[in-house]
């Protein structure tokens, strides 16, 4: 089996004409990952796309010298590529109140300047009457003393000096990263026109923050960052923002696994909503499709090896420890992270008298294939942070969140655990 990583990547180069001469590696001194996108003109320089703390850029790599600069300084999520019939460049670009929207310019040189931009689509014009909260890149020191980044989505019409409830919503991956573009995952900006603030961290273990950032979790994947999540929440108590009695947590994926370790180590929040969540390495091993990604954050150990390292870091060993509401949300056939996991976790909130809801939406895929069950999903899940975190709205019920569809068609099946 191939050993699994995740060192930056970098480009190596070497003459047409000379297939036996040694490759040149470029790009080493750039802690991110160096790519080819497009060339110069003149062949000289290698331009990329990357993600840079909470927002992507375009990036300019330096044959000659061997150097990697940043062509764009946006605080937005931006994608360049060159048209190959018109050599045009192509734009990308979304922000917090833009959704996705093409622009064209002649050449990397008049990207910096905004004015130089020609729009080529308007896909959503409604979305200039929408109201929508501020969304800003903050910055918190964690328990350990390292800076780590994250998007606050305050609640429209914010208040300065009024507490407001929190979603912390959990990105997946974990190698992946919240970033300023429009709406950010889970819904935010909805959560957000409910009067909720929102904080999406960019945890230990996320991209766009260099190589130790993405690495700090291999070998004790949880620890670092639920501290980074934990602090984060700190942060916004202390500058006023949020009420620290009604604060919620959701994720998918990784952001999964980060929920059902918050559900296990503390009973700060007041409501959960884990999406395709392990709540069992060892188990998990075995029925996933990607193995050598879960050797290489256990610590590149099999867990036959050594059960421990993978058992100390299953939310389902300290699972008596759990307390909070919790709403289970998994794709009947995930690849990724199979549903035998959410049932773990289920089964145990059940015996133990915690307040759970399942929900198994048909499909095949790691997230949820149609947008029918994605709004059973956000219904069932606004439903229930209602509720309990700010005591709105009637006591949960699943059938009556299937009410508010159209009868026809598949959705998910759920089962109630008992209170």
């Amino acid at each position: 089996m191939t050993q699994y990583n995740m060192t930056n990547n970098r480009v190596y180069l070497r003459r047409v004409d000379d297939r036996a001469g040694q490759l040149r590696k470029l790009g080493g001194t750039f802690d991110g990952d160096a790519m080819i996108g497009f060339w110069s003109k003149d062949g000289k320089t290698i331009y990329f796309n990357e993600g840079i703390k909470a927002t992507n850029q375009l990036m300019a790599l330096d044959i000659d010298k061997n150097t990697v600069r940043q062509v764009s300084n946006v605080h937005a999520s931006l994608n360049a590529n060159e048209d190959d019939d018109s050599r045009l460049l192509l734009l990308n670009y979304a922000d917090p109140s833009t959704p996705a929207t093409l622009f064209t310019v002649a050449s990397v040189d008049q990207i910096p300047v905004r004015a130089n931009w020609r729009q080529l689509t308007d896909a959503n014009p409604q979305v200039r009457g929408f109201a929508l909260g501020d969304e800003e890149e903050i910055t918190w020191k964690s328990t350990d003393g390292k800076t780590v980044g994250g998007i606050l989505i305050k609640p429209v019409g914010y208040q300065p000096g009024t507490r407001y409830p929190l979603i912390v919503a959990i990105h997946g991956g974990p190698a992946s990263a919240d970033v300023l573009g429009f709406n950010g995952g889970y819904g935010a900006q909805t959560y957000a026109g409910a009067g909720y603030a929102v904080l999406m961290p960019n945890y230990r273990g996320s991209t766009n923050y260099g190589e130790k950032h993405k690495t700090d979790i291999v070998g004790n994947y949880f620890q670092k960052g639920y501290e980074d999540i934990m602090t984060g929440v700190d942060h916004l108590i202390s500058q006023g923002i949020v009420d620290s009695t009604k604060m919620g947590v959701l994720g998918w994926s990784a952001g999964g696994h980060w929920s059902n370790w918050i559900l296990t180590h503390t009973n700060r929040f007041k409501a959960i909503s884990t999406g395709a969540g392990t709540s069992n390495w060892i188990s998990m091993y075995a029925e996933s499709d990607v193995q050598r990604n879960r050797q290489f954050y256990l610590g590149n150990k099999l867990p036959y090896d050594d059960f421990d390292a993978y058992w100390n870091q299953s939310p389902l060993k300290y699972i008596r420890n759990a307390k909070t509401p919790t709403m289970i949300h998994v794709v009947e056939g995930d690849p990724r992270v199979p549903r035998p996991q959410s049932e773990e976790l289920f089964m145990a909130l059940k015996r133990l008298g915690v307040p759970a809801e399942m929900y198994v939406y048909p499909g095949n895929t790691h997230g949820i294939p149609d947008p029918r069950n994605h709004l059973v999903k956000s219904v069932a899940e606004m439903a229930w942070m209602d509720y309990w975190v700010r005591g709105s709205g009637k006591k949960f019920a699943w059938r009556e969140v299937l009410k508010t569809l159209d009868p026809e068609g598949s959705v998910a099946t759920a089962t109630a655990a008992s209170n």
